[in-house]
């Protein structure tokens, strides 16, 4: 998963009928000590500098209910492509790894990982598939083929000054154009701005967006992966729309006065009425206790198309090379169940990939935005190339809101660029 969210600490308090319920779930994926002697390598980039004390707690219950034996590799997230590439071209590999949306079907499209599908789709695995809605699992395809088993998403939510609307008797918004109605009258620019969100490569500006092209009913990539579909009125859609934030209508900031950083700092201060952020910032901004009502919302959808939650995804994936398939297939399936996915997420405040892990702590507002996962979150589509299209959007979102930029002459750039990539 794109390493853009900020950890969340929640902690998690095992009682002995948790204990309980944790070895009757393990006994659903393998029989008592039927992996003794089996060794298996498990290869993941960290969430946080803890986790290597962590995975041994998390995976304990497992390794001493199966037999398993199970070690942890720590991959560094900047040595990630290179460090995995080099290590599945060779005989002796990581049995199971932990892979994101921006590199899954890399790595799988070259024939890295097992096709998971049959597994997945499996009569003995029945229960467990139906508690993964089909709106998160359907994007993780390439083809036919199922690389990786959807573990964590992220979301973007959209944070509201209550405050600052109600004094001017407004709503909250749910489309494009009640966004843009909204922010106008409430902001007093260059002090106080209506709306904002991140549209610089460096805030990866792709990332926030994104979810506008899904909003009119597009993509950048066709369904079968085999189409650049940048130079598309989706696209141009979302562009504009950007545009017109800091262009033409102007209520967001000009490009480059405010990152993200400042940008919460200029929402802390009460001088933004909304912006687009992670979910992770709920937490520490309770905790500061801002003299203003505030709230969370899903980003605004489209006037007359959808409105959707996005982010990348993160897989866990078993090695094609794998010497113990069923034994990686086994600890995928512990990895991406109920107790292993529930105290990941409750500590690192990212939300899971099933209706069963709730990851909110007991927070109304992350209980809010679970739901929104679970129903609308539309996330990016695991092409093999999809790092390198991303890059390419992410420069043409930055072009056209620097305002001195032609819309159609950068998405025809860009799409140009794009199929050359997919030519490769």
């Amino acid at each position: 998963m794109l390493n853009v969210t900020k950890l969340i600490r929640h902690l998690f308090i095992s009682t002995a009928a948790a204990c309980l319920l944790g070895v009757a779930a393990i006994g659903n994926i393998a029989q008592a000590g039927e992996f003794d002697g089996v060794k298996i390598k498990f290869a993941k980039a960290p969430h946080g500098a803890d986790e290597i004390a962590l995975m041994e707690e998390w995976l304990a219950p497992f390794k001493a209910e199966t037999g398993m034996e199970i070690e942890h590799i720590v991959i560094p997230w900047g040595e990630l492509e290179a460090l995995y590439s080099a290590n599945f071209a060779g005989s002796d590999v990581y049995d199971v790894t932990y892979q994101t949306s921006t590199h899954l079907n890399l790595f799988g499209a070259r024939g890295a990982f097992s096709d998971l599908h049959a597994h997945f789709n499996g009569a003995d695995y029945a229960s467990e598939r139906a508690l993964f809605p089909d709106n998160i699992v359907n994007p993780s395809y390439y083809g036919d083929e199922l690389y990786g088993i959807p573990a964590v998403i992220g979301t973007i939510v959209m944070y509201v000054n209550l405050d600052m609307l109600e004094a001017a008797g407004l709503s909250i918004p749910t489309n494009n154009e009640e966004l843009m109605a909204t922010a106008k009258a409430v902001q007093n620019p260059p002090e106080v701005w209506g709306f904002n969100s991140p549209s610089t490569v460096k805030d990866y500006g792709w990332y926030w967006f994104y979810n506008m092209i899904h909003n009119y009913g597009g993509d950048m990539v066709s369904d079968d992966m085999e189409t650049a579909t940048f130079d598309s009125p989706a696209v141009r859609s979302a562009l504009q729309f950007a545009v017109d934030l800091r262009c033409t209508d102007k209520v967001q900031p000009p490009l480059g006065q405010y990152d993200r950083e400042a940008a919460l700092s200029l929402f802390k201060a009460g001088k933004l009425a909304m912006m687009v952020e992670e979910p992770s910032r709920v937490i520490p901004l309770e905790a500061e206790g801002l003299p203003f009502n505030w709230t969370i919302v899903q980003p605004v959808g489209a006037a007359g198309g959808k409105q959707t939650q996005f982010s990348t995804t993160g897989y866990y994936a078993v090695a094609a090379k794998s010497k113990e398939q069923e034994a990686a297939w086994a600890l995928t399936q512990y990895l991406v169940g109920t107790e292993f996915a529930t105290k990941f997420n409750n500590h690192y405040g990212f939300v899971g990939t099933r209706s069963d892990v709730d990851s909110s702590g007991g927070n109304k507002l992350l209980q809010d935005n679970f739901e929104w996962a679970m129903t609308t979150w539309d996330g990016l589509l695991p092409h093999p190339k999809i790092a390198q299209m991303l890059d390419e959007f992410g420069k043409a979102l930055e072009a056209v809101t620097t305002c001195t930029v032609s819309i159609d002459e950068q998405v025809a750039d860009t799409q140009d660029r794009m199929e050359k990539i997919l030519a490769r």
